[in-house]
C-alpha cells in the first residue's frame, strides 16, 4: 500500500504464505509506505506464515489500526514501524510467535537491526501497542529502540524536527 494519503485501506482475512524477499527492500507481506495520515485504515485478522522478511510495515504513514492478526514461524521485525517518524498507529491484539533472526548478510543496510528478529520493533511512543503476544523470539519479544532523530526517508517529508527520544 504505497504514497496513498488520506485514502482509507482495509486488509481483513488473509493468508500471507512464504511472502516477503529476504534482503530486498520493501519486500513485505504487508506494507503501508509514506501514506502519511490514513484514518480509519485497518490491518485485522490476517495470518502471516514463514515470511521471509518481515510482517506488517508501517512506514511514513499514521492512524493505521493492526488488530487480531498472528504471524508465525518469520524473519526478521515483525510488527514494526519504520523509521521514528509514525505515529498514532494501534496496535491490539496481535499475537507473533517464532520471530526468527535475519542473517547479518540479507540486512538491508548498516542501521538495520533484523539481525535481532524482535516480534515488537516500536521506534517512536506515539503509538498505541495493547494486549499483543509475542512468544519464542529468538531475540526480542517488545523492542523500542527509540533514537535520536527520525531516519529518512521520513525524516523531513512526513516528521520533521521530531526526536522520539523526547515524545
Amino acid at each position: 500500500i504505497m504514497n496513498t494519503p488520506n485514502v482509507v485501506q482495509r486488509l481483513d482475512g488473509v493468508l500471507f504464505s512464504k511472502m516477503g524477499q529476504m534482503g530486498t527492500k520493501g519486500r513485505y507481506p504487508i506494507h503501508f509506505h509514506m501514506s502519511e495520515n490514513v484514518i480509519g485504515s485497518e490491518i485485522s485478522r490476517n495470518v502471516i506464515l514463514d515470511s521471509n522478511q518481515r510482517c506488517v510495515v508501517i512506514h511514513g504513514t499514521h492512524n493505521v489500526t493492526i488488530s487480531g492478526n498472528v504471524a508465525y514461524n518469520n524473519f526478521g521485525h515483525c510488527f514494526m514501524l519504520e523509521d521514528g517518524g509514525e505515529f498514532d498507529n494501534v496496535f491490539e491484539g496481535n499475537l507473533g510467535a517464532q520471530t526468527k533472526k535475519m542473517k547479518a548478510s540479507a540486512l538491508l543496510g548498516a542501521d538495520e537491526t533484523d539481525d535481532r528478529g524482535a516480534t515488537y520493533w516500536i521506534t517512536n511512543p506515539s503509538n498505541d501497542v495493547i494486549g499483543n503476544v509475542a512468544a519464542g523470539s529468538a531475540s526480542d519479544g517488545f523492542w523500542w529502540e527509540l533514537r535520536p532523530f527520525v531516519r529518512r526517508p521520513t525524516r523531513g517529508i512526513v516528521a520533521p524536527g521530531i526526536n522520539p527520544q523526547f515524545l
